[in-house]
């Protein structure tokens, strides 16, 4: 397996108290949550996406990146990385990039050609 540049991880930081009230919002729509948290929509859905994802935590540089292009090439959005592995989008863009040796804004594969 060839080996993986080196790239820095930024640790994800994110208002707790937010997530947990992305948490607890019981079937509530993420605007209406938005609205009543006086923050903005993209805020309260990335708080809704930490929230509602599993983290899992790898402490190796190397297996992080893998992990990180693996995730992305079965589909996932760089949000949902950044979530489940704790780290800034940035980092899991520099991990793609480390572990391909392809630009993160390459053709997108995920979607379907006709």
């Amino acid at each position: 397996m060839p080996g993986v540049k080196k790239f820095t991880i930024t640790p994800l930081q994110f208002d707790a108290k937010l997530v947990d009230a992305m948490r607890a919002r019981n079937n509530e729509s993420v605007s209406n949550m938005a609205k009543k948290l006086k923050v903005g929509i993209g805020r309260a859905a990335m708080a809704e996406l930490i929230a509602s994802t599993e983290r899992v935590t790898i402490d190796d540089p190397a297996k992080l990146a893998r992990a990180v292009a693996r995730d992305r090439k079965a589909g996932r959005s760089w949000g949902w990385l950044a979530a489940r592995y704790g780290i800034t989008e940035t980092s899991c863009r520099r991990a793609y990039e480390a572990a391909t040796g392809q630009p993160f804004s390459s053709i997108d594969y995920r979607k379907a050609v006709a």
